[in-house]
């Protein structure tokens, strides 16, 4: 079954659906059913174990989940109406789900497929800045410190400054010419490295549609590209949203949505993140008609997914999602460190286990010092999550659960303290687009202790 056949009644549910107020769906509906759900279905995080393998706790985690996406559904701010689904139609929309997607051109294209926690299969890995603010003299650069790397499947594209040396200004014609600009400086660094088929993250400078659409048509970023399309937090979606998901679906391009749920908010603690992470996923296949469906919860105060509290919540929400569907997940890293840090490599490494064993198909990866610092990105910084995934597919969750708690004692000191690292043009020879010694010496060594932990971070599996 074509999932893009739903697109029509997805737009009509959002002009049609319950209405509601914006405020009263945040804190009337989202709040108090997660709460509900956690405790019927009896969620806890035991502040011990990190990376669960108690399959029972991964089952009523789903199943708490669907309840939360068939009582709640998503909010359609630009109409004020509730997009929802019955139980039934939920299903359907998981029974026929994509279970793989190629993206990419040629020899460089990447077959993704869905995998179940424990899964020694292939897990598609894609580097990048991911929307890291850069100047524009920095973006060929950045870029190709990414796609020097072999190990990458996939680039995820920073965002500009400017656009010749203007401000970007949202839902304007600078948009459009910025969104234009980015797609022609990420195919120049793609072309460069003989790279020219690699499916390219897009459209990373669209605050709204405007850049999105102007970004992916012709002459753009290509339908094999790694298109995305955002949820806002908690639940909800608007026109621009929407138009993105539909201009990507017209154009057959295989579709990233995501959903970045907030810790300590509307959702609550650590169990109502894990809830809402299968409600969330769920419902973004039923109204994204996308192929890939992503997650990168927030911490409030350190904005990053690499607490304890914050691991245990995703990789749980994965273990969910992959064991009683074929959905195609992903992981964002979001660490709170930076480059030229040994904090960020642990925080990656450690990320990146307990999402791998539990069954992601793709892992993203480095919105590094939280992804809103400028130029603050490296090619390293995505490299030791590629160098994870290989090491630990087909590892089991209790010796895994034991690494990702070595790891957590490493770097959890250091979260308080902002360690954002340096930019790029202090960590990279910007001329030879190499590391320099420092920050070459500083992931080494951390390589090597990985080793020493039991990771063997030489193997292939393919």
């Amino acid at each position: 079954m074509n999932q893009r056949a739903r697109l029509i009644e997805v737009l009509y549910r959002a002009e049609t659906g319950p209405i509601m107020e914006e405020k009263d769906f945040e804190r009337k509906l989202v709040a108090p059913t997660i709460k509900k759900a956690v405790e019927s279905y009896d969620i806890k995080f035991d502040g011990n174990t990190i990376v669960n393998s108690d399959d029972d706790l991964v089952d009523r985690v789903f199943q708490a989940g669907m309840d939360v996406a068939i009582e709640v559904g998503l909010f359609c701010q630009d109409t004020s109406r509730r997009i929802t689904w019955t139980r039934n139609e939920l299903e359907e929309g998981l029974r026929y789900c994509p279970n793989e997607v190629t993206m990419g051109l040629g020899v460089d294209a990447v077959t993704i497929r869905s995998r179940v926690p424990e899964d020694a299969n292939r897990v598609a890995i894609v580097g990048g800045p991911f929307g890291v603010p850069v100047p524009e003299d920095m973006y060929v650069p950045m870029s190709l410190s990414y796609l020097k790397e072999p190990i990458f499947d996939s680039i995820d594209n920073a965002s500009l400054e400017t656009v010749y040396g203007h401000p970007v200004k949202a839902a304007t014609a600078w948009e459009v010419l910025a969104a234009r600009r980015e797609a022609e400086l990420a195919l120049l660094a793609a072309n460069m490295v003989g790279r020219s088929g690699i499916p390219l993250g897009c459209v990373e400078l669209s605050p709204t549609q405007l850049g999105a659409l102007a970004g992916a048509s012709w002459g753009g970023y290509r339908p094999s590209d790694w298109h995305h399309v955002s949820t806002i937090s908690e639940l909800k979606v608007n026109h621009d949203i929407l138009s993105i998901a539909t201009h990507v679906a017209r154009i057959g391009g295989g579709l990233e949505a995501y959903y970045n749920p907030i810790y300590g908010g509307y959702v609550g603690g650590a169990e109502g993140v894990a809830v809402a992470i299968v409600a969330g996923l769920v419902l973004l296949n039923q109204t994204d008609v996308g192929h890939i469906y992503n997650t990168r919860p927030n911490h409030p105060f350190y904005n990053c997914d690499t607490t304890p509290e914050l691991i245990w919540a995703t990789s749980l929400g994965v273990q969910a999602l992959t064991r009683n569907t074929n959905l195609l997940i992903a992981t964002l890293t979001g660490p709170a460190g930076g480059p030229g840090t040994k904090t960020m490599l642990y925080e990656n490494a450690a990320f990146t286990i307990a999402n791998t064993v539990s069954g992601q198909s793709v892992m993203t990866s480095s919105h590094s010092a939280g992804g809103a610092i400028p130029r603050h990105a490296s090619g390293l910084d995505s490299k030791i999550c590629g160098e994870v995934v290989h090491a630990v597919s087909g590892m089991g969750r209790e010796q895994a659960n034991d690494l990702v708690k070595q790891l957590i004692t490493l770097y959890e000191p250091d979260l308080p303290t902002n360690p954002q690292g340096q930019p790029f043009e202090e960590v990279y020879d910007v001329e030879k687009i190499e590391p320099t010694p420092e920050w070459q010496g500083t992931y080494d060594e951390v390589r090597n202790e990985l080793v020493k932990m039991g990771l063997p971070l030489n193997r292939l599996v393919w």
